[in-house]
């Protein structure tokens, strides 16, 4: 899959790499973990801080400009990335790629596939790249429930636009450099339309940020 490529091609720069945001993570700015994730799912923009040039990334997460959780990724081909909140682990994405989700049907064929799994290991999502068999339309990103139901919302294949149902515009996702001059430290944030009335889990925004970022590095790497 395209997106898996980016491990392969990371590795011959491991050696003069380092962990975007070694410092970990900040104090979340709300009273409780509870709290922190009301706003990650209903904040107006959720932002995350990158580094083209670190193998792993590590950034705060932030709720309308508030620290609401850190995300944290690890391993190499077996690539984890970790949503944690006061140190606890509150979900976490991987790669899937062998699971009967990733399997193409009659009328749909798949392509990159993240599902999402809580502190238990529990499967709680899916995100994962279609297309209509014989479409002219390409590829699509479909949020799923743990049973692989879609839900009311898809994004574009670049994650930059995500529609509901009806193909009203509910969300955008933007990814660049923090300045004209800057070629290695980047931003991803993903701004909810203020007139939607569709709310977004905060779990597929972390799913916008994951194909985002991993597009946006392909094209960055040295």
């Amino acid at each position: 899959m395209k997106r898996e490529k980016r491990i392969a091609m990371i590795l011959g720069t491991l050696a003069t790499t380092v962990l975007c945001g070694c410092g970990g993570a900040s104090a979340i700015a709300f009273s409780n973990e509870e709290a922190a994730k009301d706003a990650l799912n209903t904040a107006g923009t959720v932002h995350f801080d990158g580094d083209v040039k670190a193998v792993n990334q590590g950034t705060d997460i932030l709720a309308d400009g508030q620290v609401a959780g850190y995300m944290e990724e690890t391993g190499f081909f077996d690539t984890k990335w970790t949503v944690s909140i006061d140190g606890n682990t509150w979900f976490y994405a991987k790669f899937v790629t062998d699971e009967p989700i990733n399997e193409n049907t009659d009328t749909l064929v798949s392509a990159t596939t993240y599902g999402f799994y809580d502190a238990d290991d529990t499967c709680i999502g899916y995100a994962q790249e279609q297309a209509v068999k014989g479409g002219s339309g390409g590829y699509y990103i479909c949020y799923m429930d743990a049973d692989g139901n879609p839900k009311d919302y898809y994004s574009n294949e670049e994650a930059t636009q995500t529609y509901d149902s009806e193909g009203n515009l509910i969300a955008t996702g933007t990814v660049d450099f923090n300045g004209f001059f800057e070629s290695q430290h980047c931003y991803v944030e993903i701004t909810a339309e203020e007139d939607s009335t569709i709310q977004m889990d905060f779990m597929d925004k972390m799913a916008m940020y994951l194909y985002l970022f991993s597009d946006f590095n392909s094209e960055h790497l040295d």
